[in-house]
């Protein structure tokens, strides 16, 4: 049995291995440095867990990208100026922040601030440290209330965090994890991203002591899993969390994006997203448990033409996520 074990262990760590380098050689950001600037901004009304319903603005500023892009299914590091020298600086991060917090005439108002940098904000080689600390006095200074960050769990520690929660003062911080998965198996190998329970578990117990709130994100149906196993893996995922005492969670139909691990299988007929029941079936499975939030859905297709080396299929449902 022992030796069952050990060579099932030695081949998810090689399937684990061949998806990861598959991920990365998948990525591209083009060739040209992108133009300094928020490469998206948005505003809507989201509402609080008191039920308040408030203003948000969203801004996803041009970074250097994810310093651990292998997730099968992520496309973000596209986008940016991933791989690409002098992608970024610190002065360039803190001039987009400086203008996404100069109120203009006619902008609609809003609380909550999500400023995301399509990786991990608390990342030092995404976002230096003092970069960090500096843009928490910024949005203290501008008169947000509420600040929405993202982050791998490693890179949120008590070091880190401290210095920053505050600068913030009495700006509150939710910082989002895209755990995906409680199973292990699904989470470190077919999503394949880098995140360890036990790295999970100590950063909530970081965050829970300095007062920041966990926004958790799940996908439903990564690649590899059929629609039955998808909804199961969401139920059990989400006992987990409750399990933690985390209430703040999102779920996540599973995109299908150019230069993915998703969007190969997708073009090779071997995966589909996530189908609308499937989504419905997932939530009406943990409703009774907490309301979880569900990332916005077009259906809209890819945005530009391609052909299948298979046989022509339905272009695959776009979701949004955040």
């Amino acid at each position: 049995m022992r030796e069952h074990a050990s060579d099932t262990q030695v081949q998810v760590r090689d399937l684990r291995r061949r998806i990861g380098s598959l991920s990365l050689r998948l990525r591209t950001a083009g060739t040209q440095i992108k133009p300094a600037e928020p490469r998206f901004t948005d505003y809507d009304k989201i509402r609080l867990p008191s039920g308040e319903l408030v203003g948000r603005k969203k801004v996803i500023v041009m970074s250097g990208g994810c310093t651990v892009p292998t997730c099968t299914m992520c496309p973000f590091t596209n986008f940016n100026n991933y791989g690409l020298d002098d992608g970024s600086s610190s002065e360039s991060l803190l001039e987009q922040v400086r203008r996404t917090l100069t109120r203009t005439e006619g902008e609609p108002a809003y609380e909550v601030l999500s400023l995301y940098n399509d990786g991990s904000f608390f990342a030092p080689k995404e976002i230096p440290r003092d970069v960090q600390v500096e843009i928490a006095r910024l949005v203290a200074a501008a008169g947000v209330k509420h600040l929405v960050v993202e982050s791998l769990p490693q890179f949120v520690t008590e070091p880190v965090l401290a210095p920053f929660v505050q600068a913030l003062g009495g700006v509150r911080l939710e910082i989002g994890i895209g755990l995906q998965s409680a199973d292990e198996l699904v989470r470190e190998t077919l999503v394949n991203t880098r995140i360890s329970q036990r790295s999970f578990e100590r950063a909530l117990s970081v965050m829970a002591g300095l007062g920041v709130a966990p926004k958790i994100y799940l996908l439903i149906k990564p690649p590899f899993l059929s629609e039955g196993e998808a909804v199961t893996d969401v139920v059990t995922s989400v006992d987990y969390l409750t399990g933690l005492g985390v209430r703040g969670m999102t779920l996540c139909p599973t995109r299908v994006s150019r230069h993915t691990v998703a969007w190969e299988l997708w073009q090779a007929g071997q995966y589909t997203p996530p189908n609308l029941w499937t989504v419905v079936e997932a939530v009406r499975r943990v409703h009774e448990r907490l309301a979880v939030r569900v990332a916005c859905v077009t259906c809209a297709g890819p945005t530009s033409s391609r052909s299948s080396p298979t046989r022509a299929r339905p272009a695959p449902t776009r979701w949004s996520t955040r």
